[in-house]
């Protein structure tokens, strides 16, 4: 048997796998991006339930919430009788998602998707699992023409600016988006220099430390509208960025969740960037 002959086997043996598994009726979704890719998909109708980092689409209002993603409870989400949990490698604690595979519920833990083929990949792997391979094509091309516009306006742009990214955290508790965070992702998407680069993860804002930055545009993302002020933050008003109105202001899901409303992520953060 040739490797290409050997290979195609495979694949052929791993498709059945997946196929061999019952189709999914009852659903608990633990996580903001992956619920809108199932509503995106047209089968909402599957869900159960959902967590409290799935905010959009409205229908998602109605359903039970089992809880944060990164806390789900055994209890609460075995309650609503669910044959499978669709949610990402950011999902804890292990131990109760064991015992929910224990109890006979089939737990699919997506990888993170911070780039745009990562992204289609999970499309394809939610469109996998709830047997919708081909909404989940149409979904992807779909996607990949709305992504044409920003890309074209992205090359028009030319320059890299300097982008300050800032998360509302808490209680108007301040973060500064470095690297290796969802918004540095967004940032190297457009082409974008993150202006707090240099270090890692999100840290709280420090008031000099804001000024020090010198950005070209800022975008802040907040859990819930209103959440930020400026007049908190007076250091962010003279900035030379913020005095231009070259800012963005929006919510944290539809900015970093890297879910079906990427495209229309990009270009609203897209069109601060314009010299």
């Amino acid at each position: 048997m040739t490797r290409v002959v050997w290979l195609a086997a495979l694949l052929l043996a791993w498709a059945g796998v997946v196929r061999a598994q019952p189709v999914p009726e009852r659903v608990v979704s633990a996580d903001g991006a992956v619920t809108e890719f199932v509503y995106a998909l047209g089968q909402g109708e599957r869900l159960v339930g959902v967590d409290t980092t799935s905010r959009y689409p409205e229908a998602v209002g109605r359903l039970p919430k089992v809880g944060y993603l990164r806390a789900l409870p055994f209890e609460g989400v075995l309650a609503l009788r669910p044959d499978l949990l669709l949610t990402t490698e950011e999902a804890a604690p292990e131990r109760n998602l064991m015992r929910l595979e224990n109890a006979g519920v089939r737990v699919v833990r997506l990888p993170v998707a911070w780039t745009l083929a990562q992204v289609r990949e999970r499309i394809r792997r939610i469109g996998q699992t709830l047997a919708a391979e081909p909404e989940a094509e149409r979904l992807i091309q779909n996607f990949d023409v709305r992504l044409q516009a920003v890309e074209a306006d992205i090359r028009h742009r030319g320059a890299s600016p300097r982008v300050l990214f800032l998360l509302v955290a808490g209680s108007h508790q301040l973060m500064v988006a470095g690297a290796n965070t969802a918004a540095d992702a967004l940032l190297d998407i457009l082409g974008a220099d993150n202006a707090a680069g240099a270090m890692e993860g999100y840290k709280p804002a420090s008031r000099e430390a804001l000024i020090a930055t010198r950005p070209d545009a800022i975008v802040v993302a907040e859990a819930s509208a209103g959440q930020f002020r400026v007049s908190d933050w007076p250091e962010l008003a003279l900035l030379d960025a913020w005095q231009r109105e070259r800012v963005y202001v929006g919510d944290s899901m539809f900015l970093l969740g890297f879910g079906p409303r990427l495209p229309e992520a990009l270009e609203a953060v897209n069109a601060v960037l314009a010299p």
